[in-house]
């Protein structure tokens, strides 16, 4: 197949490895003219994905820049390095790149709690600085977990989310120290109420920028269970995959979730559907909470502080 001039770009967060890189290899196959930037923490582990990227799809418009969610200033530096490449048009973000962290408290450069800092407070700042440079029509993705919604499976085995406002999530006091499943799942709560937020003001804006989060289902296989391989070779396992199915967890495989991803920027049929969680391929409800609108307009405001974004 002859792979047609990039004529726009795409950013994916976390595009070396999981989720992140069968996405962008899906959009690479698809042909549509995406230039295709993955954006990623470690640059040996990031030029090496876009090389196998290039090699399996033979598309060559694909790149690597360097990003660590878990410092503002590079997120700042990235975004002004991404201008200097002078690429074609934005037109896509997918903010796919998360983590987990232990039961110890662990933090940012920046010092905030690290879970929080780089699920939601890194995309948030990544965001604002790049809705400027947006060239319409777009599309926005934003990766959450299912695991976010206390009154599903999900949420119940690993942890009850808990929103009680942005500053105490960044700064735990000794009265507020989640453990590590609450953390992940209330930033991926986050997740949530920062998207529905983005889409309420975009919409207000009239602008031509969709935005929609995304479950991938539980995918073992990814690098979501961090360092912990223990884990992550049950999760792997025949074992694994038929707990999660007894459990009556929604579980998919990198592959398939990777694809269902993209197809939130490929669809043409997508074009106008926004403010909507997909869970693979099917638009789910969301939780409760995450529809508050007192709590995303709180997490909006208190993020632009904590991220200084107004002096960006």
């Amino acid at each position: 197949m002859e792979y047609m001039e990039a004529t726009k770009t795409v950013i994916i967060t976390g595009g070396n490895s999981g989720l992140g890189f069968e996405c962008a290899k899906t959009i690479a196959k698809a042909n549509q003219g995406w230039h295709i930037v993955l954006a990623c923490r470690n640059a040996e582990k990031g030029i090496q994905a876009t090389k196998v990227t290039t090699e399996e799809t033979g598309n060559k418009n694909v790149s690597f820049l360097k990003l660590d969610l878990a410092s503002l200033a590079s997120v700042r530096n990235f975004v002004a390095e991404f201008q200097s490449k002078h690429l074609p048009p934005l037109q896509g973000l997918v903010c796919n790149a998360g983590i987990t962290s232990g039961e110890s408290i662990e933090y940012t450069k920046d010092g905030f709690e690290l879970t929080f800092g780089v699920n939601h407070l890194g995309h948030f700042l990544l965001t604002n600085l790049l809705l400027p440079h947006f060239a319409e029509p777009a599309r926005v993705v934003v990766v959450s977990s299912n695991t976010h919604n206390p009154d599903i499976r999900e949420g119940k085995l690993v942890g009850q989310a808990m929103y009680l406002g942005a500053e105490r999530l960044a700064h735990p006091d000794s009265e507020y120290k989640l453990k590590s499943g609450p953390k992940y799942t209330t930033s991926k709560l986050c997740n949530l109420l920062f998207a529905y937020e983005l889409d309420r003001i975009l919409q207000k804006e009239n602008k031509k920028i969709t935005v929609n989060s995304f479950d991938p289902g539980a995918c073992p296989g990814t690098n979501l269970a961090g360092e912990n391989n223990i884990r992550k070779t049950i999760m792997d396992s025949w074992f694994g995959k038929s707990l999660l199915k007894i459990m009556g967890v929604v579980a998919s495989t990198p592959e398939k979730s990777g694809e269902a991803m993209a197809r939130l920027l490929l669809d043409s049929r997508l074009e106008n559907v926004s403010g909507k969680y997909f869970q693979i391929y099917e638009d789910i409800a969301s939780s409760k909470d995450s529809y508050n609108k007192t709590f995303a307009k709180e997490l909006w405001e208190d993020s632009i502080k904590l991220t200084n974004y107004q002096n960006s």
